[in-house]
Order: C-alpha cells, then structure tokens, then sequence
C-alpha cells in the first residue's frame, strides 16, 4: 500500500501562489491509496480544497474543520480509494489555535485498519498535551492495524514502543520535510501489523512542505516496535 502525508500550506507554494492544480497533478502520479492532507482549506475565501483535489483523483475526501473561516473550515483531510466504514473527528488540547484529529477506519485487502491524520500545535506545551493524547489513543488500539500521520511541528517525535516510525525503520530519519528550514517536522507512524517497504519525499515545490510517501504491506506476524 502506498500513503502520503503532505502539509498543502493553503494550496500554495512559499511565494504564496496557488498550486493546487500542480498538486492534484502530482497526486495522480503517486497512485496512492491513502494521502493525509494538513492546513486545507473547505471555505469560499480559498475554496475547496478538499473536494477539489478529491475530485480529480476521482477519490472520496473525509476532512475534520479545525478552524471556521470564512463560510467554512479550515483542518485536516484524508483522500482515498479505499472504502471507508466510519470515521469522526477528535479535537485535542491547545491553548489558542484548535488542533484536530481525523480518524478513519479503512479497508485495504479486506482488512481493516485505522488512519489518523493531525496537525500538531507550534506551542510546546499544547503540542506536549497533543501529544500525551495520541499516545493513549494509540495504546487503546494495540489490536488493531494503525498508520498515525502528520505534521508535528517538531522533531525527533516517537510513539515507541506503540509505533514505528517509518523513515527511522529505514534510516531515513534525517530526510528535511520543511526544506527551507532544514528540519524534520512531517512524519508517517505505523503499528507492528506493517511492514515498511520504502519511503521516500517527493521532490515537488508547491508547498512549504514536501510530501512524505511510504510503502507498506501486511506483517505476516507483528514484531515489538524497539525504543529509541
């Protein structure tokens, strides 16, 4: 299965031009089954993104509003071909700007499985309590196969020994996702019922951000996640 986790920045690039369509472009060429999006838009001010890039994927889109702008929102998106049975969002704990988290249980191989996607406050106590939270939702579903995306706005994050990180299990861990500022902060987590096959960033410029895609398969067994 292949995933993404990109931050779109609004749909635009760091000169603050729009880019979706480029975007949409190069998610067509990803073929992915699962792509989580963060800072997207669902409002009539810089319209609807979600649906947008949905819709010339020919995907379904979930979208958990975190902000009200305009008419509509502002958050997270999950776009995907597989079918969804249910999802909802989970608002977490910050001190000024809300922060969600969308949780989707999708089916891939006639299994199921749970996706989360989340944007993690820049404030480091409410990212601390962010989190602290994510971390006891995660230990609620040991049992169930899981893959935790996002931007955490910092680095060296880790939910051992609940969940791999993806570019650590492939030594990847010092890959930028924020280019200009050479730092780490965009990250794919995945339950010991995955194995990563491959992960990589893509190279596109209509972001702040790069995306970050990983390859993974069902783990005949799982394996303990060691602690960094």
């Amino acid at each position: 299965m292949r995933a993404v986790s990109y931050n779109i920045h609004s749909g635009r690039d760091l000169f603050w031009r729009k880019r979706l369509d480029q975007m949409a472009a190069s998610f067509q060429e990803w073929n992915a089954d699962v792509i989580c999006l963060q800072e997207v838009h669902q409002n009539s001010k810089y319209g609807y993104q979600a649906r947008f890039l949905a819709d010339q994927l020919r995907y379904q889109f979930l979208f958990a509003p975190s902000i009200q702008i305009a008419d509509g929102f502002y958050g997270n998106a999950i776009l995907t071909r597989l079918a969804c049975t249910r999802f909802q969002t989970v608002f977490l704990p910050a001190k000024k700007e809300k922060r969600t988290l969308l949780q989707a249980s999708l089916v891939w191989q006639g299994r199921e499985f749970l996706v989360w996607n989340t944007h993690c406050s820049l404030q480091a106590t409410s990212r601390s309590s962010q989190l602290q939270l994510l971390r006891t939702l995660a230990r609620q579903e040991q049992e169930t196969p899981l893959l935790l995306f996002g931007d955490f706005n910092a680095p060296n994050i880790t939910f051992a020994p609940l969940l791999r990180d993806c570019a650590w299990e492939l030594g990847k861990e010092s890959l930028p996702t924020l280019p200009a500022f050479r730092r780490r902060l965009d990250y794919i987590f995945a339950s010991p019922h995955w194995q990563v096959h491959d992960f990589t960033l893509s190279n596109i410029a209509w972001s702040d951000h790069v995306p970050v895609i990983a390859e993974l398969d069902w783990r005949e067994r799982p394996h303990p996640v060691p602690v960094k």
